[in-house]
């Protein structure tokens, strides 16, 4: 499925009002709560509209986007990327440890040397990988439960 929104920070982007209170608590100070709420409707499914709009070039000032700013905003999308789907993010790199371990020590096996250290540790690192993806998982489920728990019931609304 394409994504809908061709920039985070451009564009007029409509939400539905209940749903982005639903994520309010999870935008931080140091981010715009476009952005982040942007990426909590993409993860979860709802529906984004973005219309494009003009911008022109800057004719005075200076930008305040630099690499702390371009940093924080790569930060900010793992997060919500570990928030929503744990597995995803830690899944992929604990196999990658571990197919990486197995490849590694697989000679050495075959060879009749015994295990190598390096392998033994990339196995290790893969396992905590894994592990802490489990945990983050749990956590996330939580975490989506007390926001669904909190969540505006739309026939109180009225």
């Amino acid at each position: 499925m394409p994504l809908p929104v061709k920039d985070l920070n451009s564009g007029f982007k409509l939400y539905r009002t209940e749903l982005a209170q639903l994520y309010l608590s999870l935008a931080p100070d140091s981010m715009a709560f476009s952005d982040t709420i942007t990426l909590c409707f993409i993860h979860k499914g709802h529906k984004v509209l973005e219309h494009p709009i003009q911008i022109h070039p800057r004719t005075r000032g200076k930008s305040t986007i630099n690499v702390i700013t371009a940093f924080d905003t790569i930060l900010q999308i793992l997060n919500i990327s570990v928030l929503f789907f744990p597995l995803k993010v830690f899944l992929p790199v604990s196999l990658f440890f571990i197919a990486v371990g197995i490849l590694w020590g697989l000679p050495f096996v075959i060879m009749g040397r015994g295990v190598s250290v390096g392998a033994m540790l990339s196995i290790l690192a893969g396992l905590i990988f894994f592990a802490i993806g489990l945990i983050a998982h749990q956590l996330s489920a939580l975490r989506m439960q007390l926001l669904e728990k909190n969540r505006p019931n739309p026939r109180e609304a009225s």
